[in-house]
């Protein structure tokens, strides 16, 4: 949602500028210098995202249970150890590295498909969201469909 629309808004904004012919023009590759570096980044930030809120979730239980529910924080650790594999973490990763990527292609996607005006940067933006979106949730259902037929 955001992320992806504010590579929209800014891909579309230069196109506006004519800043994306200006590169062109200078022989540089706006895939190479703008499009890649933010696929690039969210590919790797998406799944380390995913891993720390996994973890604060997991931290967030444990005072839950033992603060409110008066569960020890010894029982707390077996149950969560005994019910997490390390699969679960690899396929939050797998799914986290799809998602961002999902997310970074359709931002710029619609960024470098903007028109010339400043109302192209809007639709752009919101192209951009609405893509991502059901990106998400078409890749989430293959994904899932494929770890079940994993067993994981």
């Amino acid at each position: 949602g955001r992320t992806g629309s504010a590579f929209a808004a800014k891909l579309g904004t230069m196109q506006v500028n004519e800043e994306i012919d200006a590169f062109r023009t200078l022989g540089i590759s706006p895939i190479d210098f703008l499009v890649l570096p933010r696929v690039v980044a969210l590919i790797l930030m998406v799944p380390l995202l995913t891993l720390y809120a996994s973890f604060v979730g997991i931290l967030a239980g444990l005072v839950i249970s033992t603060a409110i529910f008066g569960i020890g924080l010894f029982e707390y650790y077996n149950q969560t150890v005994a019910a997490l594999d390390l699969s679960h973490f690899m396929v939050g990763l797998v799914k986290g590295t799809v998602y961002g990527s999902v997310v970074a292609y359709s931002g710029c996607l619609r960024g470098m498909q903007c028109g010339r005006n400043a109302t192209a940067v809007g639709e752009a933006a919101t192209s951009a969201v609405v893509t991502g979106i059901l990106l998400i949730t078409i890749s989430a259902s293959i994904l899932t469909v494929f770890f079940y037929q994993l067993g994981i």
